[in-house]
């Protein structure tokens, strides 16, 4: 499936082959996305529990894999979207929401996400993709806020 506004990115279904780069996105994401946590909280393998039981899907461009989105599709919940950060700001992650939320449609509820409270990047693009936050962070540290689709989904 093109994707990526012309931009040569294919969205597909994640392979076998594909884990050991999409841990390595999700590693060094996570560092960057939660930079106020020691960088030794996050390990490569937390990939593998994280997205244990969801659907994932994965954005490539010229044979590399350069983002991915995990979603679990009976809950209409979308858990992860990481991509590398050479690639941020091409339409990837937008791109990997829309085919996401391909696999979310039908549902009697709307689509949600949670998203880290303190990082602002990732907040700002989902309210720029129609997503909408619909509840308060905590005072706590590593707060999230819950975030449903705005527009039908």
């Amino acid at each position: 499936m093109p994707a990526g506004e012309g931009r040569g990115i294919a969205i597909r279904s994640v392979r076998s082959a594909d884990a050991t780069r999409c841990a390595e996105i999700f590693l060094h994401g996570r560092r960057q996305a939660f930079s106020w946590q020691p960088a030794d909280r996050f390990r490569l393998d937390d990939y593998y529990d994280c997205v244990r039981e969801d659907a994932v899907l994965v954005a490539e461009a010229d044979g590399t894999v350069v983002g991915f989105v995990s979603l679990d599709p009976q809950a209409r919940i979308i858990h992860n979207l990481f991509i590398d950060p050479g690639w941020h700001k091409r339409g990837i992650g937008s791109a990997l929401l829309r085919e996401a939320l391909g696999l979310l449609r039908g549902g009697q509820r709307p689509a949600e996400l949670a998203c880290a409270a303190r990082n602002a990047a990732a907040r700002a693009f989902y309210e720029r993709n129609g997503w909408t936050p619909v509840a308060a962070p905590s005072n706590e540290g590593d707060a999230l806020v819950l975030y449903r689709l705005s527009r039908a989904g």
